[in-house]
């Protein structure tokens, strides 16, 4: 069943269909929201949200085939929120901000295989770098689908790939002390 199947089904009331659009999408989305979020459990959160809305909302996705660009968007708008939330109770509590990616690299790092260290640096990349890289290379987006998702232009697309990429090649170097 393709995209604009599925979604016709939903629309019609099929919740078998939902259930096929959860499973094609939601692997992904997780990724996604694990990058954005540094937080297994807030991920996953913000992941069931995310269906919710899409859910509400479905009926007014006029271009079926652009349903995974759409639900990253709620995603990461979704992700954002709770980034700001999270700052205001803790300006509000008379703390000071925890630097972004901090705990989330602290974590990974306790872990010794590859993959940790490198989401560890995934999450000490700029906020914009990261949101850039992940949804080239794990979505496989163009850069002209990432400025419009992201509301940006095409070259700061490419600029912030670029400088996202060198940032992790650096940090992962061996040359930098990292453990092989």
């Amino acid at each position: 069943m393709d995209e604009s199947e599925a979604i016709a089904r939903v629309l019609a009331g099929e919740r078998d269909a939902f259930h096929v659009l959860l499973e094609r999408h939601s692997g992904p989305l997780l990724a996604t929201l694990r990058t954005a979020l540094s937080n297994r459990e807030d991920a996953r959160e913000v992941l069931q949200e995310t269906w919710l809305r899409a859910y509400q909302n479905l009926a007014r996705l006029r271009e079926p085939a652009r349903l995974r660009a759409w639900l990253l968007s709620i995603a990461l708008n979704l992700a954002r929120a709770r980034h700001r939330r999270a700052y205001e109770r803790t300006l509000e509590d008379g703390a000071e901000p925890e630097a972004e990616g901090t705990s989330a690299e602290a974590e990974h790092l306790e872990q010794r295989d590859e993959l940790a260290r490198l989401r560890a640096r995934m999450a000490a990349l700029p906020a914009r770098q990261r949101e850039v890289v992940d949804l080239r290379v794990n979505h496989e987006l163009s850069h002209a689908e990432i400025a419009v998702l992201l509301g940006i232009t095409e070259e700061a697309s490419r600029a912030n790939y670029y400088q996202g990429l060198q940032r992790l090649k650096q940090a992962l170097s061996p040359k930098r002390g990292m453990p092989a």
